[in-house]
């Protein structure tokens, strides 16, 4: 069946839906206890939903928008073939928790959360991020923006960022309960 939309986008969104499978199993396997308890200086597993959701909602707005910018007669550049979508990041260290990444004031979350709430929130970031990306599909060559830690991405990196940035979160929440035993 084709659904008309771009193979890599596909691509990219099979790797997302699998990150957040991974992401949600372990969330569930956190006691509630555990689930509003962190470490001194870290954040909660419920804050960490809370941060996901805000950057996914973030980047799907920010596709949206450059999107709509591009011109009907914009000349789209082949961009990154459906064997090296997925390698679009391995430049950066994504998963290097000895490195912590201070999360701009924006993305930073609120002392108290409501994990129900949020899980509905993220749940709807990421449909917004399959819509965005689906409808920009190979025009995700054309957009620029630049991520406050590595440089300028295009929508396909930035694409796979909310995937590498889930995964690296999933690290740190597995620390945090870890921590918090």
């Amino acid at each position: 069946m084709d659904s008309g939309i771009d193979r890599r986008v596909l691509i990219l969104q099979e790797e997302l839906a699998r990150v957040r499978r991974e992401f949600e199993s372990a969330l569930d396997d956190v006691p509630p206890a555990r689930l509003h308890v962190a470490p001194p200086g870290a954040w909660t597993p419920a804050q960490v939903v809370w941060h996901l959701a805000k950057v996914e909602r973030g980047v799907a707005r920010l596709i949206e928008r450059l999107d709509a910018e591009i011109g009907p007669m914009a000349t789209v550049p082949p961009g990154p073939s459906a064997k090296k979508v997925m390698q679009v990041l391995d430049a950066f260290p994504f998963h290097d928790r000895t490195r912590k990444l201070m999360a701009p004031e924006p993305t930073r979350p609120p002392a108290t959360v409501d994990l129900v709430a949020e899980r509905a929130r993220w749940s709807d970031s990421r449909a917004q991020l399959f819509s965005a990306s689906g409808q920009a599909g190979p025009r995700l060559s054309l957009i620029r923006h630049p991520h406050p830690f590595f440089g300028s991405f295009d929508g396909w990196q930035w694409i796979l960022m909310i995937a590498r940035h889930e995964e690296r979160h999933l690290m740190q929440l597995r620390e945090v309960v870890a921590a918090a035993v």
